[in-house]
C-alpha cells in the first residue's frame, strides 16, 4: 500500500465518540449536551476502528481531542499508554464540565484551571483544547477583556508547560469578532503555538464558502507580519481541495503553517456531496438527518482524496509538510528517521530557514556554526 505522506499525522482525532445521552433525555437531547443542567452522554470507546482505518489509510499517528460530557483527561491519558506509538492527547476541564452539566457545580475558572494545569503536570498531554474552557451557559455574555483575560491564563499553562493550546470560540456567539481574540492571544504569547481548529470551517461553515477560509488565511498571515514569524497554524483536513490554495499561494501563509486534522470520529458529522457547489463536498452536521449516525463516517477516505487533488499544484515535500512534518515539529513526535521533512528551504521557511532544519542534521555542510541557535 502507498502511503499519502512519509509519515502522516491525524491532528484533530476523537475516538471517544458520543452516540447516546446517559438515561432519559429524550427529545432534549442535542447530541452535544455542553450547557448547565444538560446532563451527559455514554462515550463509546472506537479505538478498535480508529487504529483499523490507520492501518488502511497509512495514518501514523492520531492526536486525540477529548470530547464532551462523558469523557476525561484521565481516559485520554489511558489511551496513550495503551498505544503511545499511536496516539498523543489534548487536555481540558473535562470533570469540571461534567459537574455542571449534571448540575452539581457552577463555572468556575479557578477550578478549570486547577484541572488543566493537574493534567499538564502529569506529561501525559501536548496541548490545551479542542475548547479553551468557558462558561457554556447560554444566558452567559461574554465582554471581549473577560474571554481573553480567560485565554491568558491558558495560555500562561501553555508556555509553562510547552504546549499548543487550540482556538475554537470563532463559532461562538459572541458580541465581537472572536478573531480579534485570536490575534490578540497569537501577538502576546509568540511562544505558544496556536491551532485554529479546522481552520476556521466548522460545522455549517459550508454555506459561507470560501469567505470563511480567506478570513482565516487573513489573521494567521498577519498574525507574523511585526515579529516575522507566526504561531497560528490551520486545521486543514475538512477543507476541500480548492480551499487549500488560499492558504499555499499567501505569501505570509504558505505550507509551513498548514496541519492536516478534521474531526475524524466526530458526531454528529456527515460528509456530503455537492457536484458544481462551492464546496464542491464538505462535512456538516445535518438537522433533519440522524444527530448521531448510525455509520463511522469515512473521514480519511474524503481527506486523502482532497491531498491527492493537490498534488497538480505542490509537490511531495510539500505535502509532506501539510499530513505530518508541521506536526513533528509543533509537537516534537517521534519519527522512524531524520532529514524526512522539507527543511533549509529559504524559499519555503523564508528568514527562519536555518531554524527549520532539526538540531541533529545541522552540520558544518549545511549551516555555518555562526548561524546556528546558541
Amino acid at each position: 500500500m502507498r502511503a499519502a505522506g512519509r509519515f502522516v499525522v491525524e491532528t484533530h482525532a476523537h475516538i471517544t465518540t458520543l452516540y447516546k445521552p446517559k438515561g432519559d433525555a429524550g427529545d432534549d437531547w442535542s447530541g452535544l449536551p455542553m450547557t448547565p443542567g444538560a446532563g451527559e452522554v455514554e462515550h463509546y470507546d472506537n479505538s478498535p476502528l480508529c487504529l483499523y482505518d490507520m492501518e488502511r489509510y497509512g495514518v501514523d499517528m492520531c492526536l486525540l481531542k477529548p470530547s464532551m460530557q462523558g469523557t476525561t483527561n484521565e481516559y485520554q491519558a489511558d489511551l496513550v499508554r495503551k498505544n503511545p506509538d499511536k496516539f498523543r492527547a489534548f487536555c481540558a476541564d473535562q470533570t469540571s464540565k461534567l459537574k455542571i452539566a449534571r448540575g452539581e457545580a457552577k463555572w468556575s475558572l479557578d477550578d478549570a484551571a486547577a484541572e488543566v494545569e493537574a493534567a499538564l503536570k502529569t506529561g501525559m498531554f501536548i496541548g490545551i483544547g479542542e475548547f479553551i474552557p468557558k462558561d457554556w451557559d447560554p444566558k452567559k455574555i461574554y465582554s471581549f477583556e473577560e474571554r481573553l483575560n480567560e485565554y491568558r491564563t491558558f495560555a500562561e499553562l501553555a508556555d509553562k508547560y510547552g504546549v499548543s493550546i487550540d482556538f475554537h470560540d470563532f463559532t461562538m456567539n459572541y458580541e465581537w469578532d472572536p478573531y480579534k481574540l485570536l490575534s490578540r492571544i497569537s501577538m502576546e504569547y509568540p511562544n505558544v503555538p496556536i491551532v485554529l481548529c479546522h481552520g476556521g470551517y466548522s460545522i455549517g461553515s459550508y454555506a459561507e464558502g470560501a469567505a470563511v477560509i480567506r478570513k482565516a488565511v487573513s489573521v494567521a498571515g498577519h498574525a507574523g507580519l511585526i515579529g516575522g514569524r507566526s504561531n497560528i497554524y490551520l486545521e486543514t483536513g475538512n477543507w476541500p481541495a480548492e480551499y487549500y490554495l488560499y492558504a499555499l499561494k499567501d505569501p505570509n501563509v504558505g505550507v509551513t503553517q498548514l496541519i492536516w486534522g478534521a474531526d475524524y470520529g466526530h458526531v454528529p458529522q456527515y460528509i456530503v456531496a455537492n457536484p458544481g457547489g462551492d464546496p464542491p463536498s464538505y462535512t456538516t452536521s445535518m438537522k433533519y438527518w440522524p444527530k448521531v449516525p448510525t455509520y463511522q463516517t469515512d473521514w480519511w477516505g474524503w481527506e486523502l482524496h482532497q491531498i491527492d487533488k493537490l498534488r497538480d499544484y505542490i509537490t511531495q515535500d510539500d505535502i509532506n509538510l501539510i499530513l505530518g512534518g508541521n506536526a513533528v515539529r509543533i509537537w516534537d513526535l517521534p519519527v522512524p528517521h531524520s532529514r524526512m521533512f522539507m527543511s533549509g528551504r529559504p524559499d519555503i521557511w523564508g528568514i527562519e530557514w536555518q531554524e527549520s532544519v532539526p538540531e541533529e542534521d545541522r552540520t558544518d555542510l549545511f549551516i555555518a556554526p555562526k548561524h546556528r541557535k546558541p
